[in-house]
């Protein structure tokens, strides 16, 4: 039963994404995109989350700008804010493009293995 919980947790925010944010976003109506991995840094205050990815030994780092109410999840709790997210949390976060950084939509903290 545990396997599922996380490729369930990112379809639940999918779904989640599909139904709650609008056709085309306040930022530019780009395609929205997803990246999952660890949080490198947050500010809860000035609302901006940098998550980074590794894949095939190369280390990808988005920073992804948040509205002041943003919403995130996670599988064993409640919704949270931005302030609930710590330093090397797993996390997937749906976000649309903006220049070299994104406006993120929903973040889910992915289960602990």
């Amino acid at each position: 039963m545990r396997r599922w919980r996380g490729p369930l947790a990112v379809a639940l925010a999918a779904g989640l994404v599909a139904i709650a944010v609008p056709d085309t976003a306040a930022a530019n109506g780009s395609t929205r995109r997803e990246i999952q991995g660890r949080v490198a840094s947050v500010d809860a205050a000035a609302g901006v989350l940098v998550v980074t990815h590794e894949f095939r030994g190369r280390t990808t780092r988005v920073t992804l700008k948040t509205a002041p109410a943003i919403r995130v999840f996670s599988c064993a709790e409640e919704q949270r804010g931005l302030g609930h997210l710590k330093a090397g949390m797993e996390v997937s976060a749906f976000y649309e493009a903006v220049g070299a950084d994104g406006i993120v939509n929903l973040i889910v903290i992915e289960p602990r293995p």
